[in-house]
């Protein structure tokens, strides 16, 4: 009978682990530690047993774009709720209700607005980034593209002896000496 006792403590003690584990703000670590095995255990034991895969937390709902398209699904179900107590109303509407429901969609279209100016700069940020990325990948482009036009013979057929060093201000020009010199 002490084996049926263990083997049920066992599953409950699974089952609280389930729980936490599918709750992005536990530790894994701590969970693994509660059943006596490694997190790669923990992970594993998860996929085999089916459970809810855990994301990264940078993933989960922290980034703009997750919050932002939170806030036009709340504003979709407010707006909703809006219609059907409008609908519900019908010619029983009484200046009190007109007041009222007026100011609910004041509301709405304020903060609608806000969200909108959010999504607006959010979206200028991560273009403004991406320049930033690019003219950083032409930058080094060109100065690739000069460094080796500088180690290539001159029409003329004479020698080039490269003088310029790097632009970083590193390394030693000196050491270069004249190309194609016999």
């Amino acid at each position: 009978m002490s084996n049926a006792n263990e083997t049920s403590a066992g599953e409950l003690l699974w089952q609280d682990a389930r729980i936490k584990y599918e709750d992005p703000a536990q530790d894994l670590a701590a969970i693994a530690e509660t059943l006596g095995i490694s997190r790669y255990r923990l992970v594993i034991a998860a996929k085999a047993r089916g459970w809810k895969l855990r994301t990264a937390r940078k993933a989960a709902a922290s980034s703009t774009r997750a919050t932002i398209q939170r806030f036009k699904e709340l504003l979709q179900n407010r707006l909703a709720q809006l219609e059907t107590q409008i609908n519900a109303l019908g010619n029983d509407v009484s200046a009190a209700n007109s007041e009222r429901e007026i100011r609910a969609v004041n509301t709405l279209v304020r903060t609608l607005e806000k969200v909108l100016e959010l999504e607006r700069k959010d979206r200028t940020h991560r273009a403004r980034k991406i320049r930033q990325h690019r003219d950083r990948n032409d930058a080094e482009r060109d100065e690739l593209v000069r460094r080796i036009a500088s180690l290539r013979p001159r029409q003329d057929g004479s020698e080039l002896c490269h003088t310029a060093g790097p632009t970083d201000g590193s390394g030693d020009a000196a050491g270069l000496a004249l190309l194609g010199k016999a």
